[in-house]
This record gives structure tokens, C-alpha cells and sequence, in this order.
């Protein structure tokens, strides 16, 4: 909702200092060689409150959508780039929903996207779901109108939720690290969520630059619809094409920090449809069930 108090200074809450600390630790999910090895990433600092200017025009960014299943992706939204996403589902007079993947804190000032910014998109990588949205919560509740951040006055504050809400149309949130595979939790959240829903619904994902973890989940969303059906190949090509040729499999230089995540997210893809084909639309059991009965 649009917020009018500014409660706290900004930089009580963004102006975040201490002690160094690694970029990764490493958390054993079964066991180092389990194929649901997962390295844990750790908070970056300083934080900084940004708008997100690339993602500001009147079309989205990286947006693709496949018709046959219901589904679209993007980069980060807008009002204007928004009601761009919702014409589809609207000619097909279809509910839409709208999954925002974002772990990172964001939401709109005079209706531009911004973002509390840190290295790697890791500025709250350490907290889990309900976390991650009350500190999202709290940073926008604690501008105010009137108030000028990073050279621009303020004349409206929301949230994606409340953008999303009051166009008429719903909003999911899973709260998945930048460059990070999803975790358990948010992977059923996710079967959750997708069982919830009418079956002629329109779901359209979207992250920050609409890339990594946009593709991610339309890959898994068309897993869990067609994996029975279709191979692993196929269906990870074809969203590949859709992405723009992004590949969630490849895994880029040893020597780079975003590998061995980058290693991860692939072979958690692969496990993911050996799921989706034992568990179509995630029947019978959640993702983490079957990780511990793999």
C-alpha cells in the first residue's frame, strides 16, 4: 500500500558495517557427495537503496511467454511494463498471477522498481522467507513522502504486491537467492502454491534481470506439466530458445565465484525433473519428501 510516515532513518536500517565475513559457507544437505549438496551463500555489505532505471520503461525487459502452457517471464516490473505482461492473459481472459522470485528487498517509488542493492544481489541472502519479507516491509515502511532518496523526491511509495493486487490480478512471492539454486523450502512452497490455483490460470515469473531465476522456474513449471511427456532435453532447450538462448546448465570458468552455484543449480534442475516425471504438478509428494526417499 502506499506508505505517507517516514519511521526510521533509512540508513539505520541500510548502512550496514562489521565484520568481514566469507561470501559462501558451505551447508551439507545429506551428505558432500549427495547430489543435494548445496553451498550456502552469506550476506554482502554495504546495502544500498537503487532505482532500477533499466527496468523503468513502458516494456519489460527479457519478456517471453509460451501460450500453450499459460506462462511468461520478465525482468523486474513497473505499472506501465506491467499492464504490457497482463494484455495475453487478458485477451485470453485468464487470472493471472504473478510469482515474484525476489529475495532481495525491492518495491516502487513513484512508480519506478528499486532495490536494496548489495554485491552479488546478497544483501539478506542469510534470512529465510517471512524474514526476508518483514525486512522488506520495514525498509519501504520507513520512507516517507516528501523525503529525497538517492536525488529524487519522494511522492509515492509501494509495494510489487500492492501494485500487482490493486491492477486487479494476484501475487505469489518465493524468496530465492540471486545466482543460488531455490532452496527446499521455497520448492514446495512453490508445488504449494501451483496446486492452489484454478487450472486456467496464466503464471507469469519474473526476477531482477529476468534471467537466472525467471528461467529457472518456467523450466521447473514446465517440468511439472510435461516431464511425463516430453525429455529432459526438450524441455530444457525450448525454454533455452524462449530465454533468449540463456542456459541454466551452463556452469561458466572453475575460477569465477558464481560457479560452484552455478554447478549446483544445474544438477538440481537435472533431479528436479527426475521429480516432476515421478510427481506430476507435484502429486503425492513434496520435492523435499522425495529428496530424502532419493
Amino acid at each position: 500500500m502506499k506508505k505517507t510516515a517516514l519511521l526510521l532513518p533509512l540508513f539505520v536500517i541500510v548502512g550496514c558495517t562489521g565484520k568481514p565475513v566469507s561470501p559462501y559457507k558451505e551447508e551439507r544437505k545429506v551428505s558432500p557427495s549427495s547430489s543435494f549438496f548445496m553451498t550456502k551463500p552469506q550476506p554482502t555489505s554495504p546495502v544500498e537503496l537503487v532505482f532500477d532505471d533499466k527496468y523503468a520503461g513502458p516494456k519489460p525487459v527479457n519478456f517471453r511467454q509460451n501460450k500453450d502452457l499459460k506462462m511468461s517471464g520478465s525482468a523486474t516490473l513497473n505499472p506501465r511494463s506491467f499492464k504490457e505482461i497482463a494484455k495475453t492473459p487478458k485477451k485470453m481472459k485468464t487470472p493471472l498471477y504473478v510469482f515474484d522470485l525476489r529475495q532481495e528487498s525491492h518495491g516502487l517509488i513513484n512508480d519506478k522498481p528499486v532495490t536494496w542493492a548489495a554485491d552479488r544481489d546478497w544483501a539478506i541472502a542469510d534470512l529465510n522467507h517471512d524474514e526476508s519479507v518483514r525486512r522488506e516491509r520495514r525498509l519501504l515502511g520507513d520512507l516517507g513522502v516528501g523525503e529525497t532518496i538517492a536525488s529524487e523526491k519522494i511522492k509515492s511509495i509501494e509495494t510489487e504486491e500492492s501494485m500487482v493486487r490493486s491492477a486487479g490480478h494476484q501475487y505469489v512471492r518465493l524468496i530465492v537467492t540471486d545466482h543460488v539454486r531455490p532452496v527446499d523450502a521455497e520448492v514446495d512452497r512453490f508445488i504449494d502454491e501451483l496446486n492452489a490455483l484454478p487450472d486456467n490460470a496464466w503464471i507469469h515469473f519474473h526476477c531482477r534481470a529476468g534471467k537466472g531465476r525467471t528461467t529457472t522456474f518456467m523450466i521447473m513449471y514446465d517440468m511439472l506439466i510435461n516431464a511425463k511427456h516430453l525429455s529432459f532435453e526438450e524441455i530444457v532447450e525450448r525454454n533455452k530458445k524462449l530465454s533468449n538462448d540463456f542456459d541454466v546448465l551452463a556452469v561458466g570458468d572453475p575460477k569465477e565465484w558464481k560457479y560452484p552455484f552455478a554447478v549446483e543449480r544445474a544438477e538440481f534442475i537435472r533431479n528436479f525433473y527426475e521429480y516432476a516425471k515421478a510427481h506430476p504438478r507435484g502429486e503425492g509428494m513434496l520435492w523435499s519428501q522425495w529428496v530424502v526417499v532419493k
